[in-house]
């Protein structure tokens, strides 16, 4: 289930809350959601019950349990907690989230925004570094990436981005490489696996039940929205963000769940199901970094 179905889902039964009041539907509030920062209160939170309370003429705590027993009866939706004065906390099925990862996959090269989304995106990127003199100094040797990269990682439109020196290593606590290594570990477990033998075609959503498939999965799915919002916004950032935080949370997932099964284990549709979830891993961060304008080796 992706973010965009999701917001359709809480739309929907915000309307309906509503159309029982008699209210018009133009005056509740978008259904926007974020990402959870714990994977303990779920994968995303909605604060619309917050937000539209006053319109429809009750309590935001409220208006937050009527959506969450709406929500309750989609089967793509684990569990709704309504926490404090009316946050929406909202866990996805892993196997809702896992036939997010597969839809990636089939996507493709086709897998991305759309071409104003990406334009704005390479606009704002452009102009930061034009506003930034200290990335085009010599001393920035990661080049072409780094500097693009760390444009778009600033938090405002930015006259001094401070010491660039990190940027001259191929070191961890640089952004751009730690997401690169990330992308070229997927790729290498991909070319592992597929000497193995193992043929994602045996993909069975309902075998990606690990957490940390899980949160692997909830960050893949979360990438088209987080970057119509960071053009909407001007914030490109968010993209560096989400990118840093999924190559984490890849590389939790990868030494946690082998794709590649031991000499002596037989290879199921657990392996399969991994190697679907891998190559979801490779086009997002692969697709994420040349939105930015950075390469995404295969090898490093």
């Amino acid at each position: 289930m992706t973010p965009e179905l999701l917001q359709t889902a809480l739309a929907r039964a915000l309307a309906s809350i509503a159309s029982v009041r008699g209210v018009a539907n133009d005056r509740v509030s978008d259904p926007s959601i974020r990402r959870s920062k714990a994977q303990r209160h779920g994968d995303w939170v909605s604060t619309i019950a917050l937000r539209s309370a006053a319109a429809l003429h009750t309590e935001p705590r409220s208006l937050a349990e009527e959506i969450a027993v709406m929500l309750r009866e989609d089967t793509r939706v684990a569990r709704v907690e309504v926490a404090g004065p009316g946050f929406l906390n909202i866990a996805v099925r892993p196997s809702s989230l896992a036939q997010t990862a597969a839809d990636i996959v089939s996507a493709g090269r086709t897998f991305g925004p759309d071409r104003a989304t990406a334009e704005r995106i390479e606009t704002t990127v452009d102009e930061r570094i034009a506003a930034s003199p200290e990335l085009w100094t010599p001393h920035v040797v990661g080049g072409a990436d780094a500097r693009r990269f760390m444009a778009a990682r600033a938090t405002a439109e930015p006259r001094h981005l401070g010491d660039t020196g990190f940027l001259r290593t191929a070191h961890p606590d640089n952004p751009v490489y730690f997401v690169q290594v990330a992308h070229a570990t997927a790729c290498r477990v991909e070319r592992r696996a597929s000497s193995c033998g193992i043929d994602a075609a045996a993909f069975a959503p309902d075998t990606l039940t690990d957490a940390t498939e899980t949160a692997l999965a909830a960050a893949l799915a979360d990438f088209i929205d987080t970057t119509r919002r960071a053009a909407a916004s001007r914030e490109p950032q968010a993209i560096t963000f989400l990118l840093e935080a999924t190559s984490q949370l890849f590389v939790d997932w990868v030494n946690a769940c082998p794709v590649t099964p031991n000499i002596d284990e037989d290879i199921t549709e657990v392996h399969a199901s991994r190697l679907v979830l891998d190559r979801a891993a490779i086009i997002v961060l692969a697709t994420g970094l040349r939105l930015l304008g950075a390469s995404a080796p295969e090898r490093i």
